[in-house]
């Protein structure tokens, strides 16, 4: 992999302060409830940290629309995604961008299934990370744990 600007590093948020329960429906579409502890962006939306469900609401062979809302349906956003292959995933897990505070929605993964969904960076995004790669500010991820 091409040496960045910055680090990704890992977080694994313990099991215990996040519940992320996801389910693959018979029509291939995803459900994930996820407790996200900390305030995120999907796209240029900024969301609170809290409880949320993550839906594909609609699909094809390889772009799927999300939409991601608040239990108490208070805020939510929608985005297009496109499909991602990598391993076999063990748990189901949402991935967030971290540029030193601020998280961005970056990949959605469900338990047993090597094909992932994974956003395009927005420009909020990409000018947080022009930013802090001037400062030469360290960069990484947030990795959500899930069970089924």
């Amino acid at each position: 992999m091409k040496k960045q600007a910055y680090t990704l590093i890992a977080l694994t948020v313990l099991v215990g302060s996040l519940a992320v329960v996801a389910h693959a429906q018979s029509n291939s579409r995803i459900a994930l409830i996820a407790n996200i502890p900390f305030q995120f962006s999907i796209g240029n939306k900024s969301l609170p940290a809290g409880e949320y469900t993550v839906r594909s609401i609609s699909d094809d062979s390889c772009t799927v629309v999300l939409w991601i809302q608040s239990r108490d349906g208070k805020t939510g956003a929608m985005l297009q995604t496109s499909t991602v292959e990598g391993k076999t995933q063990k748990h189901s897990s949402l991935i967030f961008h971290r540029y030193g505070s601020r998280y961005f929605f970056a990949q959605a993964w469900v338990d047993g299934d090597r094909v992932g969904l994974e956003a395009q960076k927005s420009s909020a995004e990409r000018g947080v990370e022009r930013e802090l790669a001037a400062i030469k500010m360290a960069t990484g991820s947030a990795v959500v744990i899930a069970r089924r």
